[in-house]
Protein backbone atom coordinates (compact mmCIF):
# COMPACT_ATOMS: atom_id res chain seq x y z
CA UNK A 1 0.00 0.00 0.00
CA UNK A 2 1.49 3.29 -1.05
CA UNK A 3 1.10 6.50 0.88
CA UNK A 4 -0.36 8.71 -1.81
CA UNK A 5 -2.94 11.35 -0.87
CA UNK A 6 -5.62 9.09 -2.37
CA UNK A 7 -4.91 6.44 0.27
CA UNK A 8 -4.88 8.89 3.20
CA UNK A 9 -8.44 8.08 4.40
CA UNK A 10 -7.69 4.37 4.30
CA UNK A 11 -4.46 4.85 6.24
CA UNK A 12 -6.28 7.01 8.81
CA UNK A 13 -8.90 4.32 9.19
CA UNK A 14 -6.17 1.74 9.93
CA UNK A 15 -4.56 4.11 12.42
CA UNK A 16 -7.94 4.70 14.11
CA UNK A 17 -8.61 0.99 14.53
CA UNK A 18 -5.00 0.45 15.66
CA UNK A 19 -5.42 3.13 18.32
CA UNK A 20 -8.73 1.59 19.39
CA UNK A 21 -7.00 -1.78 19.77
CA UNK A 22 -4.18 -0.25 21.81
CA UNK A 23 -6.69 1.61 23.99
CA UNK A 24 -8.65 -1.56 24.71
CA UNK A 25 -5.44 -3.34 25.74
CA UNK A 26 -4.42 -0.41 27.98
CA UNK A 27 -7.85 -0.25 29.64
CA UNK A 28 -7.84 -4.01 30.25
CA UNK A 29 -4.33 -3.75 31.75
CA UNK A 30 -5.44 -0.80 33.88
CA UNK A 31 -8.39 -2.77 35.28
CA UNK A 32 -6.14 -5.80 35.85
CA UNK A 33 -3.53 -3.76 37.76
CA UNK A 34 -6.25 -2.00 39.76
CA UNK A 35 -7.65 -5.35 40.86
CA UNK A 36 -4.16 -6.64 41.63
CA UNK A 37 -3.29 -3.53 43.67
CA UNK A 38 -6.66 -3.68 45.43
CA UNK A 39 -6.16 -7.38 46.30
CA UNK A 40 -2.77 -6.51 47.82
CA UNK A 41 -4.30 -3.71 49.88
CA UNK A 42 -6.95 -6.12 51.20
CA UNK A 43 -4.14 -8.33 52.53
CA UNK A 44 -2.75 -5.37 54.47
CA UNK A 45 -3.92 -4.03 57.80
CA UNK A 46 -5.03 -0.40 57.72
CA UNK A 47 -3.36 1.14 60.76
CA UNK A 48 -3.00 4.64 62.12
CA UNK A 49 0.60 5.76 62.37
CA UNK A 50 2.45 8.76 63.67
CA UNK A 51 5.60 10.08 62.02
CA UNK A 52 8.31 9.62 64.62
CA UNK A 53 11.43 10.40 62.63
CA UNK A 54 12.43 12.07 59.38
CA UNK A 55 15.97 11.44 58.24
CA UNK A 56 17.12 13.42 55.23
CA UNK A 57 20.76 12.64 54.47
CA UNK A 58 20.61 14.32 51.05
CA UNK A 59 18.35 17.16 50.05
CA UNK A 60 15.36 15.73 48.17
CA UNK A 61 15.75 12.18 49.53
CA UNK A 62 14.23 11.35 52.90
CA UNK A 63 13.45 8.36 55.08
CA UNK A 64 10.20 8.85 56.99
CA UNK A 65 9.58 6.51 59.93
CA UNK A 66 5.95 5.70 60.72
CA UNK A 67 5.17 4.10 64.09
CA UNK A 68 1.76 2.66 64.92
CA UNK A 69 0.08 4.78 67.61
CA UNK A 70 -0.65 1.79 69.87
CA UNK A 71 2.76 0.17 69.31
CA UNK A 72 1.32 -3.13 68.04
CA UNK A 73 3.36 -3.15 64.80
CA UNK A 74 7.02 -2.64 63.95
CA UNK A 75 7.88 0.84 62.64
CA UNK A 76 7.63 1.29 58.89
CA UNK A 77 10.29 3.30 57.05
CA UNK A 78 9.07 5.04 53.90
CA UNK A 79 11.57 6.36 51.34
CA UNK A 80 10.53 9.59 49.63
CA UNK A 81 12.17 11.44 46.75
CA UNK A 82 11.01 14.94 45.96
CA UNK A 83 12.24 18.05 44.18
CA UNK A 84 13.56 20.18 47.03
CA UNK A 85 13.80 23.28 44.82
CA UNK A 86 10.07 23.25 44.04
CA UNK A 87 8.33 21.78 47.07
CA UNK A 88 8.79 20.61 50.61
CA UNK A 89 8.74 17.02 51.82
CA UNK A 90 5.02 16.94 52.58
CA UNK A 91 5.53 15.09 55.88
CA UNK A 92 6.27 16.54 59.31
CA UNK A 93 7.18 14.82 62.56
CA UNK A 94 4.17 14.21 64.76
CA UNK A 95 1.66 14.00 61.87
CA UNK A 96 -0.78 11.12 61.86
CA UNK A 97 -1.36 9.11 58.66
CA UNK A 98 -3.08 5.87 57.75
CA UNK A 99 -0.79 3.15 56.44
CA UNK A 100 -1.57 -0.13 54.68
CA UNK A 101 0.75 -2.30 56.77
CA UNK A 102 1.83 -5.58 55.16
CA UNK A 103 2.75 -7.88 58.06
CA UNK A 104 4.59 -10.45 55.91
CA UNK A 105 7.02 -7.81 54.58
CA UNK A 106 6.76 -4.39 56.25
CA UNK A 107 8.96 -2.87 53.52
CA UNK A 108 6.05 -3.30 51.09
CA UNK A 109 3.69 -1.28 53.29
CA UNK A 110 2.18 1.83 51.73
CA UNK A 111 0.89 5.15 52.97
CA UNK A 112 -2.83 5.42 52.23
CA UNK A 113 -3.62 7.59 49.23
CA UNK A 114 -5.16 6.98 45.82
CA UNK A 115 -2.10 7.96 43.78
CA UNK A 116 0.32 6.14 46.07
CA UNK A 117 -1.75 2.96 45.98
CA UNK A 118 -3.06 2.93 42.39
CA UNK A 119 -0.55 4.90 40.28
CA UNK A 120 0.09 2.22 37.64
CA UNK A 121 -3.56 1.46 36.98
CA UNK A 122 -4.46 5.17 36.95
CA UNK A 123 -1.85 5.96 34.27
CA UNK A 124 -2.86 2.98 32.12
CA UNK A 125 -6.57 3.88 32.33
CA UNK A 126 -6.02 7.56 31.52
CA UNK A 127 -3.81 6.81 28.50
CA UNK A 128 -6.21 4.07 27.35
CA UNK A 129 -9.24 6.37 27.52
CA UNK A 130 -7.32 9.15 25.76
CA UNK A 131 -6.53 6.78 22.88
CA UNK A 132 -10.16 5.65 22.88
CA UNK A 133 -11.30 9.27 22.42
CA UNK A 134 -9.08 9.58 19.35
CA UNK A 135 -10.94 6.76 17.57
CA UNK A 136 -14.18 8.64 16.75
CA UNK A 137 -12.22 11.80 15.92
CA UNK A 138 -10.13 9.95 13.33
CA UNK A 139 -13.24 8.31 11.88
CA UNK A 140 -14.89 11.74 11.53
CA UNK A 141 -11.79 13.00 9.69
CA UNK A 142 -11.97 9.97 7.38
CA UNK A 143 -15.67 10.57 6.70
CA UNK A 144 -15.11 14.27 6.01
CA UNK A 145 -12.22 13.51 3.67
CA UNK A 146 -14.31 10.96 1.77
CA UNK A 147 -17.19 13.43 1.52
CA UNK A 148 -14.84 16.08 0.07
CA UNK A 149 -13.45 13.57 -2.42
CA UNK A 150 -16.98 12.59 -3.49
CA UNK A 151 -17.83 16.26 -4.09
CA UNK A 152 -14.64 16.71 -6.10
CA UNK A 153 -15.48 13.73 -8.31
CA UNK A 154 -19.15 14.66 -8.67
CA UNK A 155 -18.60 18.30 -9.60
CA UNK A 156 -15.32 17.81 -11.44
CA UNK A 157 -13.25 19.88 -9.05
CA UNK A 158 -9.57 19.14 -9.54
CA UNK A 159 -6.91 19.11 -6.83
CA UNK A 160 -4.38 21.03 -8.84
CA UNK A 161 -5.14 23.82 -11.28
CA UNK A 162 -2.35 25.13 -13.42
CA UNK A 163 -2.95 28.62 -14.66
CA UNK A 164 -0.88 30.57 -17.10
Amino acid sequence: MSTSPRNAPQILKYIAFGMLSVSVVLVILGVYFYQKEDAFLKECNLITCKITKIEEKRLGKAYVTFSEVNGNYKPYVYYVEYDASESDLGYNEGEVHEVYYYSKDPAQSQVKGFFENHMTSFILLIVGFAFMLDFPILLMVVAKTKKQRMAQRQYGIKDEVISE
